[in-house]
């Protein structure tokens, strides 16, 4: 086998495990729009540098006919070990970033990350999430304490868009409110036809933006980017 052929074998291996790992992230934990409010993108770059590109060129480089078996052995599954290291640091990394449970309290939607999470002491089995669950919208009749992380035992399916409606604001409303967005408007308002649209705001790391919400859906779709 030559070099050349290895490095490909070994790109067609990481392709397989990084286009896996990528769709439980964009399909899953951070499904449309979580995955740009979180910012996730940047560290998905350099997870995909080191496990699709860095390892087959390290492969490229160390494959020889010339080295016994045994010390090819050796190198192949160093830089195997590095490859899964740092996938295994970039899962525990981004999933510790998701938001298991977004939730509507005070008139906005809280970004909870999945690291400062107390998900144990959700009282709604609805709410009850695993590794493998998209995130889930929840919201609070009131909010006891200034800390959101500490009113899990307090939350409730957010199953019934007149919970938001009173805070939603229209089509019109943005336009008037961000006459410099009007245009980003009008193109979410073609990208979602089958929609009827309103926006919310979202608040993650106390920066505040605007999602876009679905009230035929009573789901979160999109978001205005400013």
């Amino acid at each position: 086998m030559t070099r050349f052929k290895a490095a490909l074998i070994h790109l067609f291996i990481s392709l397989i495990v990084i286009g896996l790992f990528l769709g439980v992230v964009f399909f899953i934990w951070y499904p449309k729009p979580l995955y740009s409010i979180a910012e996730v993108i940047e560290p998905l770059k350099l997870l995909v540098l080191i496990d699709v590109i860095v390892g087959p060129a390290l492969t490229f480089i160390i494959f020889s006919k010339k080295k016994s078996l045994k010390l090819l052995r050796i190198d192949l599954s160093l830089i195997a070990l590095l490859q899964i290291l740092a996938l295994s640091y970039g899962v525990y990394t981004i999933y510790n970033g998701r938001s298991a449970i977004v939730v509507f309290a005070e008139g906005r939607f809280n970004y909870l990350i999945e690291k400062f999470s107390n998900e144990e002491q959700l009282n709604s089995t609805e709410l009850k999430t695993s590794f493998f669950s998209k995130p889930k919208l929840a919201y609070l009749p009131k909010l006891k304490t200034m800390d959101i992380y500490a009113a899990y035992a307090d939350m409730l399916p957010l199953t019934d868009y007149n919970i938001v409606e009173p805070y939603a604001l229209s089509v019109e409303t943005m336009k008037a409110k961000f006459q410099s967005k009007k245009d980003e408007i009008d193109l979410l308002v073609n990208l979602y036809p089958n929609d009827v649209i309103v926006f919310l705001k979202l608040d993650k790391d106390m920066s505040l933006s605007y999602i876009v919400y679905s009230k035929n859906r009573n789901e979160i779709i999109d978001e205005l980017k400013f």
